[in-house]
């Protein structure tokens, strides 16, 4: 159910991104706008990679797994939000990035907590490990880029995610199934 939940939503982000490439002439592209869609299909296929831990629990219930999908469903949702809708006349992305910062961002903020608190609500890991200050990092960004319309807050958030989500891929998820540092 998670990967067909994620799935949508890589698919929603991928036909999006061809949508926006065929009537491109209409469309006034936004740099920070086309990196945060490479980055949702990155945190698609993060997110997909980093359940492969979930195959260790014993014992599943009903609002266990609830509380599982809520994480892929907000990335999906966060998706959506992100892309503009394809009306006629010009579409303005960069006004479409800001005006729906407050929603994007916040979705990602939400989707971040659950993240924080999924591994010791399923009984995987303590809620205290190093890992948990980047997820906390993140949230604050998030949160952050929700709040504010600057610009190069945003460009240095965005930035920061990139190194955030290389570094901790390549340290503690850089193989299926790992969980420490490697």
């Amino acid at each position: 159910m998670v990967s067909m939940v994620l799935g949508l939503g890589l698919t929603q982000l991928i036909a999006g991104i061809g949508n926006m490439v065929q009537v491109r002439r209409r469309v006034r592209f936004y740099w920070l706008h086309a990196i945060w869609l490479v980055l949702m299909i990155g945190l698609h296929v993060q997110m997909w990679w980093s359940f492969w831990m979930m195959r260790g629990v014993a014992e599943w219930t009903y609002t266990g797994f609830a509380f599982v999908l809520l994480g892929p469903a907000t990335l999906v949702i966060a998706s959506h939000v992100l892309l503009p809708e394809l009306v006629d006349g010009t579409i303005d992305v960069e006004r479409h990035y800001y005006d729906t910062r407050t929603v994007f961002f916040g979705l990602l903020a939400a989707a971040g907590a659950w993240a924080l608190v999924l591994e010791s609500a399923m009984g995987l890991r303590s809620l205290i490990v190093p890992f948990r200050l980047v997820q906390v990092l993140g949230i604050f960004l998030m949160i952050w880029c929700a709040w504010t319309t600057n610009r190069r807050v945003h460009a240095g958030c965005t930035f920061l995610v990139i190194v955030m989500l290389v570094s901790t891929t390549l340290l503690t998820r850089y193989r299926l199934g790992q969980t420490q540092m490697a």
